[in-house]
């Protein structure tokens, strides 16, 4: 790896030394990752505010997904909400997730489905900086920052492999919403 960035997202600044120590880690995989890999990378990062700064952007209109990195194993985000600001009801289809809460606090509220298809939520609960959750593929989910307004919340996505098939639920509805293969959806959720 060359100290700049892989694959897709290639930005025209050189990484920091940490993040560049970080990625690295990423290029040495050479298959999907497993959920303790998926928690190893998180314990093992060294990063500051500093080091994510330059992807560190967001929007007003909806939360916001920068990518860091990208390989046929994996894919690293850096997702910015703004107060208010949350995803759909979703799961990763087909891919683990490893969310690390860097800055304020994410609500999370996981949902199951009925013998009718519906989803409910099961539970709702707080994480806070510092707070790592990992998904399944399968696993049901709504990431909101419920925060005062002005309080920002920037997480750190890990997915194995990248995510490119999901599922996206509704309370009003049984139906589900699979976006498809491309990758223009995914930042759209």
């Amino acid at each position: 790896m060359n100290d700049t960035l892989c694959a897709a997202a290639q930005p025209p600044f050189a990484l920091s030394p940490s993040l560049a120590a970080s990625l690295r880690q990423l290029d040495a995989c050479q298959a999907n990752l497993s959920i303790e890999q998926i928690r190893l990378f998180h314990d093992s990062l060294q990063l500051g505010p500093e080091d994510l700064q330059p992807f560190l952007q967001f929007s007003d209109e909806r939360y916001r997904r920068n990518q860091i990195y990208l390989s046929p194993w994996c894919e690293l985000l850096l997702l910015c909400w703004r107060s208010t600001q949350r995803s759909r009801i979703h799961n990763h289809r087909g891919s683990l997730c490893g969310l690390r809460v860097l800055q304020g606090a994410a609500t999370e509220t996981v949902f199951e489905r009925t013998d009718h298809g519906q989803v409910y939520a099961v539970g709702s609960h707080r994480l806070e900086a510092g707070s790592l959750t990992v998904n399944s593929h399968l696993d049901i989910h709504q990431i909101s920052n419920l925060q005062p307004y002005g309080a920002d919340l920037v997480t750190l996505h890990l997915y194995s492999p990248p995510l490119r098939n999901m599922e996206l639920f509704s309370l009003e509805s049984s139906q589900v919403e699979r976006p498809g293969d491309s990758i223009s959806w995914v930042y759209e959720i």
